[in-house]
């Protein structure tokens, strides 16, 4: 099949207008601008830990740009079935590729898959391009190109393109996986979700049954059908994607960094096409057996480890950075959990917030499992927010209230149809995984083996069975052979933190052995995926790998360089420039941490 004859195919569906609502009467712009002035004063005044969770903040005229127009119109953009780069971005290159829908019926509807790339600046030692998935399912590639595509470069080397791409449904690709008619309209069905934790002894099930009913039978409306973008989206679609759009650049074999999902989306590819692989690394490790079983049970291993390393580095850092210090761990996880056992019987509100919100246990909990995706950026957040709710100190919590709720402000006019949220979790997941229609019985035991792993996040991750048992969309291709590869044309690298609150290190193990000769570098961190906690040892074994196609030896682990409230476990004056440019660049991947799974 030739892909490369630049014809576009009459197929081709271009998005639709979305409607936009005119409610809002603020912009986004001043909303914005007052929540950084606040934070920022806020945090001078009282000394709060708030700047460990932001990396930077913008000038106000940057602000003012982002705001005001798109950056790049991706559908201004015509898309064709070769990649035409178009310079984007302020020196990065921007395409739409057309693919088939249904790779079994080639000349029929087509999807235009948004590509963005970081060029290589050593062009004397060029390597080839790398592609990169952020996990979801349903991240956007580009998106992560914005945010980490720079610092994902200096850690490889300069000698590789970076490229990202939506997968099909997400992002600026087209069809949307959207069953909301605006990003507003699935803001405020969310906000009706309540403030009652899930829970299978009382009505919070069926309401959340019905809620998943729902969506499922809103999407099978908006996505489903013939040729609905839903029936399209799985993974072994996305992985010859992957295949098409390395063939495009004219490399044999992929070159590749996927995290969370991506670790999925790396098996499946090294399964499918095992004599392609090139380069693979699969980060923050899902074992795809139980993914693509629709079980979501072998996460939470380890997550309640992660949590309680906060009261651990919390009293490690001593009273200087922490600012709920006391003189054990388990004093300061006694102090967290009486307050939301407090805030289960009396909920706190912040009338003067704009708008004002209410502080409940759900809020407070689920704020904690966010944190423990990315300890190093957001456990100063959760210190400061319990502090200021036990001291009832309301001007703490309007500065803190976008690192507590979402949404704190009306985005009704906004965002462009790229930057809005989908559906593409439930298209992708539950498409992949096996029909499992509700049965009260099982769906009581699996949640009851869910909260024995962690009773703190099963009313969350319980939510993903449910959403599968009542999805209804089923994939035109369905991959269920092997997810195994005796061997690849090149063996995979596997990396894993020690403790990783979604994706466990059993999980990575369990996979190694399924793939030939692959590499298991385990990193002692908490985190979800390598990027959550800097590591020198680990960014150098990832660019040997890249560059030279070396495997760490069997058993490496590497340290981390900075832990959560401690700070820096290394003198940088006593780093060479290289090594201090390196772990500058991993502090700025470790505010980018995927967000697999979180509801």
């Amino acid at each position: 099949m030739d892909l490369a004859d630049g014809k576009q195919s009459h197929h081709y569906l271009p998005p639709l207008d979305r409607p936009t609502d005119t409610q809002c009467k603020r912009t986004r712009l001043s909303r914005r601008v007052k929540t950084v002035v606040v934070l920022i004063a806020f945090s001078v005044a009282v000394g709060l830990n708030l700047c460990r969770g932001v990396s930077h903040v913008r000038s106000m005229d940057n602000l003012q740009a982002f705001v005001e127009e798109p950056e790049f119109d991706w559908y201004a953009l015509e898309p064709a079935r070769s990649i035409q780069w178009t310079s984007c971005y302020s020196g990065q290159k921007c395409a739409r590729l057309l693919l088939p829908l249904d790779y079994g019926t080639p000349d029929g509807p087509t999807t235009a898959i948004a590509l963005r790339m970081i060029p290589s600046a050593d062009k004397e030692h060029y390597k080839g391009t790398i592609l990169i998935n952020p996990g979801g399912p349903g991240g956007s590639g580009t998106d992560l190109v914005a945010r980490a595509g720079r610092n994902i470069s200096r850690v490889v080397g300069e000698s590789f393109d970076i490229l990202g791409f939506d997968p099909r449904g997400t992002g600026a690709s087209t069809p949307s996986a959207s069953c909301f008619e605006t990003d507003s309209q699935r803001k405020l069905w969310y906000l009706q979700e309540g403030h009652h934790l899930l829970n299978i002894t009382d009505d919070s099930l069926e309401i959340q049954r019905a809620r998943e009913n729902a969506v499922a039978r809103r999407c099978e409306d908006k996505i489903g059908g013939e040729w609905g973008i839903g029936r399209f989206m799985s993974t072994p679609d996305v992985a010859r994607d992957m295949l098409e759009i390395v063939h495009q650049l004219g490399q044999e074999k992929l070159q590749y960094w996927g995290f969370s999902y991506g670790s999925i989306l790396g098996q499946y590819f090294s399964a499918i096409y095992p004599d392609k692989v090139g380069r693979v690394i699969i980060d923050g490790v899902y074992d795809a057996h139980n993914y693509r079983a629709a079980l979501w049970n072998s996460n939470l291993i380890d997550v309640d480890t992660v949590i309680d390393s906060f009261f651990h580095f919390c009293h490690q850092a001593g009273p200087g950075n922490c600012t709920l210090f006391e003189s054990s761990p388990e004093k300061i996880r006694t102090r967290y959990f009486d307050l939301l056992h407090a805030l289960e019987k009396e909920p706190l509100a912040v009338p003067l917030a704009e708008p004002p919100f209410l502080i409940t246990r759900k809020v407070l909990q689920r704020q904690l499992f966010g944190a423990a995706y990315k300890p190093l950026a957001q456990f100063g957040i959760v210190a400061d927010t319990v502090r200021a709710i036990e001291q009832r100190n309301q001007t703490a919590l309007i500065a803190l209230a976008p690192k507590i709720v979402d949404p704190t402000e009306c985005r009704c006019t906004i965002p462009e149809p790229w930057r809005s949220d989908n559906e593409a979790f439930n298209a992708i997941a539950c498409g992949d995984g096996d029909e499992h229609p509700y049965d009260a019985e099982t769906y009581a035991k699996y949640y009851q083996e869910l909260a024995a792993d962690s009773e703190l996040v099963a009313p969350f991750w319980g939510v993903h069975y449910l959403q599968c048992s009542e999805w209804r969309i089923r994939p035109k291709w369905r991959w269920t052979g092997p997810l195994e590869a005796k061997n690849t044309s090149h063996p995979i690298l596997l990396l894993s933190p020690r403790y990783d609150p979604v994706c466990p290190l059993r999980d990575a193990k369990a996979v190694q052995e399924r793939y030939g000769g692959s590499g298991l570098l385990v990193q002692d961190s908490y985190g979800h995926c390598s990027l959550s906690a800097p590591s020198l040892c680990t960014a150098k074994h990832v660019r040997a790998y890249m560059v030279n196609g070396t495997l760490p030896e069997p058993g490496t682990v590497c340290e981390a360089d900075e832990l959560p409230f401690v700070g820096s476990v290394k003198d940088v004056r006593a780093m060479s420039a290289e090594d201090a440019e390196l772990l500058d660049a991993l502090r700025g991947l470790s505010e980018v941490v995927p967000m697999f799974g979180a509801v």
